[in-house]
């Protein structure tokens, strides 16, 4: 793996441990970073979203799948990539935090 594939493995990894605002703010920083290196947002969403399916439930991995398509459209129709990468995070940590309170409720 190169150095923003890992990268972007381990942002996965820290919005699956923990669904914050601070995690969020965290996550931007990292976003930013990404995109300030040149690597694409469609590549980004991507490689995140095939990273936060990976360990899935599989009851989850459709409609996170799906999001990231419906995000990867807006990217590509729009400007401020920033914006629909960060909203991907949030839909997905909203739905995985929806998932764990179902799990344990």
């Amino acid at each position: 793996k190169t150095d923003w594939e890992l990268y972007i493995s381990q942002l996965a990894a820290e919005i699956t441990r923990e669904q914050s605002p601070q995690r969020l703010l965290a996550a931007r920083e990292k976003l930013y970073e990404l995109l300030i290196n040149c690597i694409p947002a469609d590549v980004i969403i991507k490689t995140l979203a095939l990273e936060l399916t990976k360990n899935l439930d599989e009851s989850l991995k459709h409609e996170v799948i799906e999001w990231a398509a419906f995000y990867e459209h807006r990217i590509a129709m729009g400007s401020k990539e920033i914006f629909h990468l960060e909203a991907f995070i949030a839909k997905y940590m909203a739905i995985y935090k929806r998932y764990l309170n179902e799990m344990f409720a």
